[in-house]
């Protein structure tokens, strides 16, 4: 097997990789935000190949976790340091339309993102470089021999159990957690769709559908944004005994935007559900 061809699909998976050590590489000269959540959404899509993997590799139960294992605390950081760099983005852009300072909050951020940074940085310096390599070639190993219909099937599995969570968030309202949840599965249909084509499949999805799929993500993307804010400033309220009537108002305010927000993520939801459930 380990002299047999690579599965085409492992391009997808060596570009990202490439990509991603570089931003591996940056961090370890200087840890910036941006190049932080480029490496989170390569770890992203990490994930995902190597579920597919262990579904077609069945027999080494714990192929996905073995493999991405030394990277989960770095991991943990970077989705962190991106959920702040969310939350103070929107601080910057209510500043900026409102003419009103939240100095306090800022300060708590600006504390929580240097403690964040460093960490990170931590993480990056110390992770040797041959988890790297051990990452790559288990994983190029692992994609040979593969047939299309072993990765056809594995895919298909996936997006079924997918498909059956948004069945389930049907019965019920969608609340914070079910709306965090399409928003993740959504992420993970997305890039195995890309998987199939790679391996020269048809896409499940008409292009229809797929439209209707990324102006979903958009909305969820600006609620999860808001519902992260939302946590966030909460929890800071939360340890202070007297709080400014500025900071009230503006928690107020994030929860009326959240229901907007809500409101139109359930519509597109529920069009979207009809065309993909059925």
């Amino acid at each position: 097997m380990s002299s047999g061809k690579v599965s085409p699909i492992f391009r997808l998976f060596n570009q990202q990789y490439n990509e991603a050590k570089l931003s591996f590489t940056s961090l370890s000269k200087q840890f910036k935000g941006k190049k932080a959540i480029e490496l989170e959404q390569k770890f992203i899509f990490f994930e995902i190949y190597l579920d597919l993997l262990s579904r077609i590799h069945f027999e080494e139960a714990r192929l996905k976790f073995q493999l991405f294992e030394t990277f989960k605390p770095l991991f943990k950081n970077l989705k962190k340091v991106k959920h702040l760099k969310y939350i103070s983005h929107q601080l910057e852009e209510l500043k900026l339309t409102r003419n009103i300072s939240f100095n306090t909050y800022e300060k708590h951020l600006a504390d929580e993102k240097k403690l964040l940074y460093a960490e990170g940085f931590d993480f990056v310096v110390k992770s040797p470089l041959k988890t790297w390599d051990n990452l790559y070639y288990e994983t190029y190993y692992h994609s040979k021999e593969l047939k299309p219909l072993m990765i056809n099937t594995a895919i298909t599995q996936i997006i079924n159990e997918e498909l059956e969570y948004f069945q389930l968030d049907q019965k019920t309202r969608l609340d914070s957690k079910a709306l965090k949840d399409i928003y993740e599965g959504l992420r993970v249909i997305t890039a195995l769709e890309n998987l199939r084509v790679e391996s020269g499949f048809n896409p499940v999805f008409i292009r229809d559908v797929h439209d209707q799929i990324n102006r979903l993500q958009q909305s969820l993307y600006n609620w999860y944004r808001n519902h992260l804010f939302i946590q966030h400033l909460s929890h800071f309220l939360a340890n202070k005994e007297d709080v400014n009537k500025k900071y009230l108002d503006l928690l107020q305010s994030l929860k009326t935007n959240k229901k907007s927000y809500t409101q139109i993520v359930e519509q597109q939801c529920r069009s979207l559900f009809v065309k993909i459930l059925d």
